[in-house]
């Protein structure tokens, strides 16, 4: 007994640890991450009109961007893992850092064009890497709650980024406009962030020197115990596995639903609200950090009671639900009450964080094996597929109607399909471990 409570005690300091040393670093990353992906709509607010952007050229940019983001997926996730996470994660954020600071200077449309190009070559496989290197590193039983405790730093940067760039914009420094300042200031801590992560980020368990010696075996041995468990009950093998198991597909369908909603709150949430509100730039920025409240919240709570529970479905499903309603309650209520279609947007912001939390975590139980970073890389790949179509289909519309209308409808649209594709993916897998049989959902035997 006395020794079974001394495994306890272990278990517990070495996931506090990891939480601390790693999550949290992991978690910076991210919100960096973040910020220099989503500061290009305030920016928009003055950077359009000086630059001569149409709303249509913007939505090019960002279709751009996800062009880039997926043709380089794949490739440098591989790359990112030969590497290991020390030195990966300090390349890819410097990269990405710098071609963000660099977007200050763009002197025309064109150039503007090549800059979201080269940003989306820079920011490509960091997301697909840092699902991988969490379920290379921390226990399964607590990677839920580490996979929404990095995904928080989106809202947290957008709360953060949301009134600072909004202040930034009315600041003219030296002979530079607001929206050049913001991409300079919101830039260079990228680049500072990804140099600490040379001391800071351990390559593997063995390397982490945060833990002590007793720490370091136990979590050794908890990984190589998940890893053997992996090997009999159907892990990817090799890319080709990857590539052809429709679990990745459809996955990557429901991803790509989740990432046209972040898309959105990212990328046009800020004009949107100006053209409802017609408030000023601060006031913009306030408004704009609600919807990343509400999701910051469903996403640490879905995380949490999964990791409880040891169930990733139920919570996912339910997440997916609420967003749903949401979003079709925001697009009925659109015309008639602006204040009660803004508050049935916050709830789907709440069930599309929930998603969020739990969406990685229930991958990461389904795809394991030496190919599950190129499996994580080609979900990526199809999720964010919807940015290639979905943002110069958005300001052609509003360019046509010039309203955001029929973009919340389109929303729940998508939403509805992806609750039907959980739906298939629940029956699609039959437990074989009985661990885990309450989510009904592992991975095949290995034929």
């Amino acid at each position: 007994m006395k020794q079974s409570e001394s495994g306890v005690d272990i278990q517990k300091r070495v996931e506090r640890k990891l939480m601390l040393h790693v999550a949290s670093i992991v978690f910076l990353l991210y919100f960096f991450f973040a910020i220099d992906r989503g500061n290009i709509g305030f920016a928009a607010l003055q950077m359009n009109d000086a630059l001569g952007l149409s709303a249509e050229v913007f939505g090019w940019g960002s279709g751009l961007f996800t062009l880039a983001y997926l043709l380089f997926q794949a490739p440098n996730a591989e790359l990112l893992r030969r590497l290991g996470a020390s030195r990966g994660f300090a390349i890819i954020a410097c990269a990405w850092g710098l071609v963000s600071t660099s977007t200050a200077f763009v002197p025309d449309q064109f150039w503007f064009l090549v800059n979201r190009f080269a940003l989306g070559m820079a920011e490509a496989g960091f997301h697909a890497f840092m699902i991988y290197y969490i379920s290379r590193i921390f226990p399964k039983r607590v990677r839920g709650y580490a996979v929404g405790v990095s995904f928080v730093a989106v809202p947290c940067s957008m709360i953060v980024a949301s009134p600072l760039s909004g202040a930034l914009l009315d600041v003219d420094w030296a002979s530079l406009h607001g929206w050049q300042s913001l991409f300079i200031l919101e830039g260079v801590p990228s680049v500072l962030m990804g140099l600490l992560c040379l001391k800071l980020i351990p390559d593997t368990p063995a390397d982490a020197k945060f833990l002590n010696d007793e720490e370091r075996a136990w979590l050794i041995g908890e990984l190589s115990q998940v890893a053997d468990q992996s090997e009999h009950t159907g892990a990817l093998r090799n890319i080709r596995e990857a590539a052809f198991n429709p679990m990745v597909w459809a996955l990557g369908f429901v991803l790509f639903t989740m990432v046209l909603a972040i898309n959105v709150m990212t990328i046009w949430m800020p004009l949107m609200i100006r053209q409802v509100s017609g408030a000023g730039n601060l006031a913009v920025g306030a408004l704009n950090s609600l919807p990343w409240i509400t999701f910051s919240i469903g996403c640490l709570i879905a995380g949490r009671s999964s990791d409880k529970v040891k169930d990733r479905a139920t919570p996912l499903r339910i997440s997916v639900a609420i967003a749903t309603f949401g979003f079709f309650c925001s697009a009925a209520l659109q015309e008639s009450s602006t204040a009660f279609a803004f508050a049935a947007f916050l709830l789907a912001c709440l069930g599309a964080g929930g998603a969020q939390g739990v969406f990685w975590a229930l991958a990461m139980q389904l795809l394991e094996g030496r190919a599950a970073a190129a499996a994580f890389a080609m979900i990526t790949v199809v999720g964010s597929g919807s940015g290639v179509f979905a943002h110069p289909l958005i300001g052609s519309l509003h360019d046509s109607t010039g309203s955001f209308g029929g973009l919340v409808w389109t929303l729940a649209a998508f939403y509805i399909a992806a609750l039907a594709t959980l739906h298939w993916i629940s029956r699609a897998r039959t437990p074989n471990n009985p661990d885990d049989a309450s989510n009904g959902l592992q991975p095949d035997a290995a034929k």
